[in-house]
């Protein structure tokens, strides 16, 4: 009977241990998954004496969180990236208002060093620093150079004449969503063929070195902030020194806040 003792309290340990992970299993099945942080459309408002609807974007990615497409209603526009072997990567866009350009180039360590662009016989060429953050460019003669305060933009400047210099203010709001929150304020930058000389698109599509960890504030423009519940960004209004602003309201892959 002795004998029997140690093998019935084995038993039991087991039978309890069994319940009692299973249980815990149980409870691991019921815990909420993170919020997620990819962004599936943008709607966008412009602020002036009024408020205006200007335009919604939607954004696709493949099964590697990459960026795939960008598709606009006002103006209807398209950009379209592809993703190929040997690290090249080309990407593509057009507008009612333009037709199409093409960009190619090949990546190393990650990086961009040169991009072809179909409307224009020079190439723009990059340099990074130790860190891997963008340090300078040259868009045809256009040279623009980045200042960083350790993991985040401060300034760039350009030569000749400094028509692209920028300050930025850096915020506590950290900028890990799927798209690179800090290329917001490229998009209604009205200064001369912008969006290409920083080339915004090779931005949000991550190939020009780190962004910045936190969102960063062009001095040019007062930036608010609203926020969901669970803590994500709801949407960003930034207002330029003129009182004329726009807002950009999020929409992510597990919920719609856009109505």
């Amino acid at each position: 009977m002795n004998k029997l003792r140690p093998t019935i309290k084995l038993a039991l340990f087991i039978s309890v241990a069994g319940a009692f992970l299973a249980a815990c299993s149980d409870d691991d099945d019921k815990k909420p998954s993170a919020p997620s942080k990819i962004i599936t459309g943008i709607r966008v408002y412009k602020i002036t004496d009024v408020i205006s609807y200007e335009g919604d974007l939607d954004f696709t990615y493949d099964k590697d969180k990459r960026l795939t497409g960008v598709r606009g209603n006002a103006p209807l526009t398209t950009i379209n990236y592809s993703y190929g072997d040997n690290s090249h990567i080309s990407y593509n866009y057009s507008s009612e208002n333009s037709p199409l350009v093409e960009i190619t180039t090949t990546l190393e360590n990650g990086r961009s060093y040169v991009c072809k662009f179909s409307n224009q016989d020079s190439p723009i060429t990059y340099s990074y620093n130790n860190e891997g953050y963008l340090k300078s460019s040259n868009n045809n003669g256009i040279v623009l150079e980045y200042q960083w305060n350790k993991k985040n933009l401060t300034s760039m400047t350009s030569t000749p004449r400094g028509t692209y210099n920028s300050d930025y203010k850096i915020s506590t709001i950290a900028n890990d969503y799927s798209l690179d929150l800090n290329t917001l304020a490229q998009w209604i930058d009205e200064r001369p063929n912008y969006i290409n000389v920083v080339n915004t698109l090779g931005q949000m599509a991550g190939i020009l070195g780190k962004r910045s960890e936190n969102i960063i504030e062009d001095t040019y423009y007062t930036y608010d902030y609203s926020f969901l519940q669970d803590g994500r960004l709801k949407d960003i209004t930034l207002i330029d020194t003129n009182k004329t602003g726009y807002s950009f309201l999020l929409r992510y892959a597990d919920s719609d806040n856009i109505e």
